[in-house]
């Protein structure tokens, strides 16, 4: 099914007096480029990460920040107020003076959070926790993408409809035109001149073979829509522009004004959709 590029999940677990919380944001991307960010420097979680990322995505910028934890309990502030008693007892008795900040206090109590993700429990569940993420961000891009490509479904039968207005129109238009060249033949008695001169003015307004290109690229884009196969977004891109330059020349060659206004909704049309189509992966 298809996917939108874009999406966003975070989760957090707590194992033990371990807090592990993970976020994945995904953004539009012609390719796949994957930033993983922690504070462990950790180069083979790192590359774990990306290999895992790489078998669920094909395309998006996708970034991920991991942080953990230690959850303070109880037991555990009892046991360093005890500790930390003895030491100022110690320093008391001997008369000892200090210079000791804050910050010294901290780094003598903080555990080595590096050494804590290498715990072979603490990093399984982590890869759970990214395996969670993952999947939940790829339902919601699934969500996405469907609404998505219900937009481009409903825009492209908005072409499709001004298409055959155009058609419509243009059969009047070619009515009017062979009345007005039939009787300009009938007025003179160099008919051959006259066929000459008025065949590649008629030509240079005939439209009729941009209207049959137009009609296939829509049909053609339906199709895919339905399918909804991979690589959907390019392909539908790509049809999109074709379908502009049809729209550009109905523009260029039509001598009705309503009908150059009909060009000019389809091109409308044809950007709204290329935006849509650029956040499927």
């Amino acid at each position: 099914m298809i996917r939108s590029m874009t999406g966003y999940s975070s989760k957090t677990m707590t194992f033990k007096n371990v807090s592990l919380y993970l976020q994945i944001k995904s953004e539009n991307s012609k390719g796949l480029d994957i930033n993983y960010n922690d504070e462990f420097n950790d180069f083979q979680l790192n590359d774990l990460v990306k290999k895992k990322i790489e078998s669920k995505f094909n395309r998006g910028k996708i970034r991920i920040n991991f942080n953990i934890d230690i959850v303070n309990t109880s037991n555990q502030i009892k046991i360093l107020n005890t500790e930390l008693n003895k030491y100022l007892k110690l320093i008391k008795s001997e008369k000892i003076k200090l210079n000791i900040t804050y910050g010294d206090i901290v780094k003598f109590i903080e555990i080595d959070k590096n050494k804590l993700l290498k715990k072979t429990d603490i990093r399984s569940k982590f890869f759970n926790l990214l395996h969670f993420c993952i999947l939940d961000l790829i339902k919601k891009q699934k969500a996405e993408g469907k609404l998505t490509l219900k937009s481009i479904n409903l825009k492209l039968l908005k072409i499709d409809a001004i298409k055959k207005n155009i058609q419509t129109k243009f059969a009047k238009y070619s009515k009017k035109l062979e009345k007005k060249y039939i009787s300009e033949l009938k007025k003179t008695s160099d008919s051959n001149y006259l066929k000459k001169e008025i065949s590649p003015l008629i030509e240079k307004i005939d439209i009729e073979e941009e209207i049959v290109r137009l009609d296939s690229h829509i049909k053609t884009i339906f199709k895919l829509v339905k399918k909804n196969n991979g690589n959907l977004g390019l392909t539908i891109d790509f049809y999109m522009q074709e379908v502009n330059r049809e729209a550009n020349t109905l523009s260029s060659k039509s001598k009705d004004a309503s009908l150059s206004n009909d060009s000019i909704k389809i091109k409308q049309l044809v950007n709204q959709i290329r935006e849509l189509a650029s956040n499927l992966a």
